[in-house]
């Protein structure tokens, strides 16, 4: 009979047991579930502090991408251009050059609707072969002792810096630093957004496709659309000053035949020439159209200088 208990109460003992065991077992498992919950509400709670800075980051690059920027704000962006432009070329030390392609901005600028801007508009001259012509926000304006050697008249020197003119009336770099900005807000807004969705995953590869877009700013100027706007100003400031117009097309075509042979400068940065020239000519024939332009008169002056480089 005892041992009929014993072998009743084994079983009994062996459930006993293992509901013990279980129990335990329980209670560690409900222990390790709840400190993985408390990790995962401290984890998302870190991740929702961070979302919310990139939100507030996303609204403020908005707020930012609206922004007018002031003429005073223009001259100071374009001073921070310029000084990294002279920090790769020199300024070409002719007194004599310098004064003159600034007695033809002087021309251009004074009949024009914008004749006076913050600290005024300055030509300075780049020593190198390159033939290029470079403007910044706030009246900054570069051309190249290589573009001057291959210009043929005052005139065509006038269109060139007519054409930089152009796109500083315009205010192509006030636009394209605005464009700039509301790409920034947009890529802050995608990151923000990828946070959120995936947990910060999407942040990976944003930071290539930033560089890719200041990699495009920095090495193709400005759109078509641009160049071609600066190149109708051209025409008119041109004719309003007394230059003739169609300089404007005879220096494209000496950018046409460079074109064969450059890869750097104005045939990197801009469109071809015989697309600006088709685009340009109906400007150029109003701007010329019922007025004279004396030539002759600015022939020795440009022969002068030329001989001086």
């Amino acid at each position: 009979m005892k041992n009929k208990l014993n072998r009743l109460a084994c079983p009994f003992l062996a459930i006993a047991l293992l509901a013990f065991a279980s129990c335990e077992t329980t209670s560690k498992m409900e222990a390790s579930m709840q400190k993985a919950s408390d990790k995962i509400t401290e984890k998302g709670q870190a991740m929702s502090d961070k979302n919310r800075v990139k939100i507030d980051e996303s609204r403020a690059a908005i707020a930012k991408s609206k922004e007018e920027i002031s003429p005073e704000q223009e001259y100071y962006i374009g001073r921070e251009v310029a000084s990294r432009i002279l920090s790769k070329y020199k300024l070409y030390q002719n007194s004599k050059a310098t004064n003159y392609v600034n007695e033809i901005c002087t021309a251009i600028t004074s009949m024009s609707d914008m004749p006076d801007i913050y600290n005024g508009y300055c030509v300075g001259i780049l020593d190198t072969k390159e033939i290029n012509a470079i403007s910044t926000p706030g009246g900054h304006i570069f051309v190249t002792r290589g573009l001057l050697e291959c210009a043929s008249s005052e005139d065509e020197l006038a269109a060139v810096i007519a054409h930089e003119v152009g796109h500083i009336q315009l205010k192509h770099a006030v636009k394209s630093i605005k464009t700039s900005r509301l790409n920034e807000a947009t890529l802050s807004i995608m990151d923000a957004a990828g946070s959120i969705v995936t947990g910060g995953a999407y942040q990976e590869g944003l930071g290539s496709a930033a560089d890719e877009l200041m990699t495009t700013l920095s090495t193709t100027g400005y759109s078509k659309t641009q160049e071609y706007e600066a190149d109708a100003k051209a025409a008119s400031l041109m004719g309003d000053a007394g230059y003739n117009p169609n300089a404007l097309k005879s220096m494209l075509e000496v950018l046409k035949e460079k074109e064969n042979t450059e890869n750097t400068g104005m045939v990197k940065t801009h469109p071809s020439a015989s697309s600006r020239i088709f685009q340009a000519r109906g400007y150029i024939r109003n701007a010329a159209h019922g007025k004279t332009f004396n030539e002759d008169k600015r022939t020795a002056r440009f022969a002068a200088i030329k001989s001086s480089l």
